[in-house]
C-alpha cells in the first residue's frame, strides 16, 4: 500500500486499506492519521465509511469532541444514518450524558429496529436511569433474538430481583447457569433468590460455592449470614456478618 501511495499519493482506496490494517493491528494513532488524510483528500465527497471508522478510532483514543465533530458532518449528508446515531450515543454514554445518549440510540433504532447493540445500550441507560420496567422490555427483546446473550440475561436477573419477581428471576438464573456454569456472580444471585424463596439451606450451599472461588466476596458472606440467621444458627450468622462488614471497611 505504501508503494501504491508513492506512485499515486491521492489514491483513496490505498489510504482506506492502510488505515483499516493499522486499526486491526491496534495502531490507532497511526490509523487515525491515515484516515484524517483520507478525509482531507475526499473533502468534496461524503465518505461515510471512512468517517464512521475515523469517529470510532477517535472514540477509542478518548478524543470524544473530535469524534463528535466527524459525526456531525455525517448528519449533514446522512441524517438517518443508524450507524452515526449509534456512534454518537456511545460517545455521549461514555461521557455520562445518559439522556442525550438515550435519544441517539432511540433514533438509531427508529432507522434500524434490528440494531441489537443500540437496543442493549438503550436498556442499560434506562436501567441506570431507574426505569427498570422499560429496561426489562429491552433486555427481554434481546434475549428473544438471542437467548444466549449473557449480558442481557444478567440485567434481566438484576431487574427481576429488584422488582420482587423472584420465581421468574430464578428461571432466568437457571438459563444463564447453563451458558456460564462457573459464574460466581450467578451463584450469588441464585443464593439471593433462594433466600427470598425461604430455601435457606440451599442458599448456604450456593453462597459457599461463591466463597470457594472468591473468599472475599462481601455479597456471599452477607447472603450466607442472612440464611444462617433464618435457620436459627445465630453464632455462625454473626461470624458471617462480621466477615461481610469487615470487607466493607
Amino acid at each position: 500500500m505504501d508503494k501504491a501511495l508513492k506512485l499515486k499519493p491521492d489514491y483513496s482506496r490505498a489510504y482506506f486499506l492502510k488505515g483499516v490494517l493499522l486499526m486491526s493491528l491496534g495502531r490507532l494513532k497511526e490509523s487515525k492519521e491515515v484516515f484524517l488524510k483520507l478525509l482531507e483528500l475526499d473533502k468534496q465527497e461524503s465518505n461515510i465509511g471512512a468517517k464512521c471508522i475515523t469517529a470510532t478510532i477517535l472514540m477509542r483514543l478518548g478524543e470524544f469532541d473530535e469524534a463528535l465533530k466527524i459525526l456531525e458532518t455525517m448528519f449533514e449528508d446522512y441524517p438517518n444514518s443508524a450507524i452515526a446515531w449509534a456512534e454518537k450515543g456511545e460517545i455521549l454514554y461514555s461521557e455520562g450524558k445518559l439522556k442525550e445518549a438515550l435519544e441517539c440510540f432511540e433514533k438509531a433504532l427508529e432507522v434500524n429496529p434490528k440494531d441489537y447493540l443500540s437496543l442493549l445500550y438503550k436498556g442499560e441507560i434506562l436501567f441506570e436511569l431507574g426505569k427498570f420496567r422499560e429496561a426489562l422490555e429491552c433486555f427481554k427483546k434481546i434475549i428473544k433474538k438471542n437467548e444466549k446473550d449473557i449480558r442481557a440475561l444478567l440485567h434481566v436477573i438484576q431487574i427481576l430481583i429488584f422488582l420482587g419477581r423472584i420465581t421468574e428471576a430464578k428461571e432466568y438464573i437457571e438459563k444463564a447457569l447453563k451458558l456460564n456454569p462457573n459464574s460466581s456472580l450467578l451463584y450469588v444471585y441464585y443464593g439471593v433468590v433462594l433466600n427470598k424463596l425461604g430455601k435457606y439451606e440451599k442458599a448456604v450451599e450456593w453462597f459457599d460455592k461463591v466463597l470457594e472461588i472468591s473468599p472475599n466476596n462481601v455479597y456471599a458472606w452477607h447472603g450466607k449470614a442472612v440464611a444462617l440467621e433464618k435457620l436459627g444458627k445465630i453464632e455462625d450468622a454473626l461470624e458471617c456478618y462480621k466477615r461481610a462488614f469487615g470487607l466493607f471497611e
